[in-house]
């Protein structure tokens, strides 16, 4: 080898070297969620219910958690009220009507981009509707039997996906 290729590769090693040595504290850093005892004075308040297992929770629960705090003091007075109101209310509901929604909800983030694009964009449709005609439509859907679990219903495919927009037409 040339002295020039040499002095380049061992230059392009140590530089190498360097940026491990030098970034493997941040990257620690960056993981490490903080103990108890590091949190704000806000954070503690707002976390309260979690001290005596805080330290003992993974850091990827931590992490999540502290998403969430960051997330909730960056809401507006209002904004904190309204989501205190409907976790009151979410609280309130029972047991197993609160599974139901969560098993639905899991359903939903199961179906592709394009199947979440195409629910969405009937529920904003449903919510535009007259009061009147949402609460017959509630009850018509309320009326009818269940389908079986994992019943898949024809999309404009013409292959299984979400239930028609219309119960009872055909899918466009």
């Amino acid at each position: 080898m040339t002295q020039s290729v040499t002095t380049t590769r061992l230059t392009l090693q140590a530089l190498l070297l360097l940026l491990l040595v030098a970034g493997v504290p941040h990257l620690a850093q960056a993981q490490a969620t903080p103990a108890w005892d590091e949190l704000t004075a806000e954070q503690q308040q707002l976390l309260a219910p979690l001290e005596d297992k805080w330290d003992s929770l993974p850091d990827q629960r931590r992490q999540n958690i502290l998403g969430g705090v960051r997330r909730w003091e960056s809401l507006s007075p209002e904004e904190q009220q309204q989501a205190r109101q409907r976790f009151q209310e979410w609280n309130q509901r029972p047991l197993d009507e609160r599974e139901a929604i969560r098993r639905r909800f899991q359903n939903f983030r199961s179906l592709d981009p394009q199947q979440q694009r195409v629910i969405r964009e009937r529920f904003r449709a449903f919510q535009n509707l007259p009061e009147e005609r949402r609460r017959a439509l509630r009850e018509r859907f309320e009326n009818r039997p269940a389908p079986p679990p994992g019943a898949q219903f024809p999309n404009r495919g013409g292959e299984g996906g979400p239930p028609p927009n219309r119960p009872g037409r055909p899918p466009r």
